[in-house]
């Protein structure tokens, strides 16, 4: 094509003829700057439509990030409201001195009330994208803030259970006292209710010590307010965070 040209420019020389070697160099000059201009638009084209991609990729893996975080925010929901409840049970026990107890359900509350569980999210993606920048290709304003905003509502979420930790590990070490020590270890994480029958504690001694009532108060209070401030403040967020997601993929008809 090149020497094709050449030739071209050197036949309308040779011919003399000027005004129409210049109305051709200009017309070459045109298809150079067309061919520059195309080929700079393919080039944009190309970047766009991976960009397109990996923010098609991104958000489908910050949505699943998000979703497994609001599976593992109900489990830990429900088990504050289960502490509560175990916790209102041996308040009952305390008070009643049953003649006959079931010992499966009585250390099922007696230990139960005593557990503690955090809430560790997992957000690799939301994470790499803030690190690498590409926080950006999300358009929905919306969701970057509401995203931003619910970091800070998980270090907050932290400091309470850190400060709902001290009581409660009281209280699971100050049972201990009152357990028959003649029955050995158990694995009080096990769900095998067979593992806890024979178990005993001395709920008379017990409903004695001013302590673990003041303790297993405390832990129904510290229940309620955890559980009412995750589900407040971070499942809905969570929630919020995922219904907009959705619409930032819509909006981009994947």
């Amino acid at each position: 094509m090149i020497s094709i040209f050449r030739s071209i420019r050197q036949k309308l020389l040779q011919q003399n003829k000027i005004t129409r070697y210049i109305a051709y160099a200009l017309g070459e000059i045109f298809l150079v700057v067309i061919g520059i201009l195309i080929a700079l638009q393919v080039n944009n084209w190309n970047e766009n439509r991976k960009l397109a991609d990996r923010k098609k990729v991104q958000l489908e893996n910050l949505q699943q990030d998000f979703e497994e975080n609001l599976n593992s925010l109900n489990f830990l929901i429900s088990f504050l409201e289960d502490r509560e409840d175990y916790a209102r049970q041996v308040i009952g026990l305390l008070d009643s001195l049953p003649h006959s107890l079931d010992s499966i359900s009585t250390v099922f509350a007696l230990e139960r009330s005593g557990f503690t569980h955090y809430f560790n999210p997992n957000q690799p993606t939301y994470e790499e994208m803030k690190s690498s920048g590409t926080l950006s290709l999300i358009s929905n304003k919306e969701l970057k803030n509401v995203m931003l905003t619910y970091q800070a509502f998980l270090e907050y979420n932290h400091l309470m259970e850190e400060g709902n930790r001290e009581p409660i590990d009281t209280y699971a070490d100050q049972i201990i006292r009152y357990m028959d020590p003649e029955f050995g270890d158990i694995d009080i994480t096990d769900n095998d209710s067979k593992a806890y029958a024979g178990v005993k504690f001395d709920l008379k001694a017990m409903s004695n010590d001013p302590e673990i009532r003041y303790l297993l108060k405390v832990i129904i209070h510290k229940s309620i307010v955890e559980a009412g401030y995750k589900n407040r403040m971070l499942r809905s967020r969570l929630q919020y965070i995922i219904e907009l997601i959705e619409e930032e993929k819509k909006s981009e008809q994947y």
